[in-house]
């Protein structure tokens, strides 16, 4: 393993959605990783349930959205 790759304590992924119509939509941190096992712990109880929830709304919203252009 090189030593860069012991360097890294941490890793996370932010996710937007632009729309069409060029409106943006922030859902948050979707993937997180950290070296500490409290710190991935935490995140599993907390971060992911919180990201879920907003990724579940902003697909009723496209879907209620989509249902109203029809």
């Amino acid at each position: 393993m090189s030593e860069n790759a012991k360097a890294h304590k941490s890793a996370s992924q932010d996710f937007v959605i632009t729309r069409a119509d060029g409106t943006t939509v922030d859902i948050g941190t979707g993937v997180y990783w950290h070296r500490n096992p409290l710190r991935r712990a935490w995140w599993r109880v907390w971060g992911q349930r919180r990201f879920n929830r907003r990724a579940r709304a902003a697909n009723r919203a496209a879907q209620s959205a989509s249902t109203q252009e029809e």
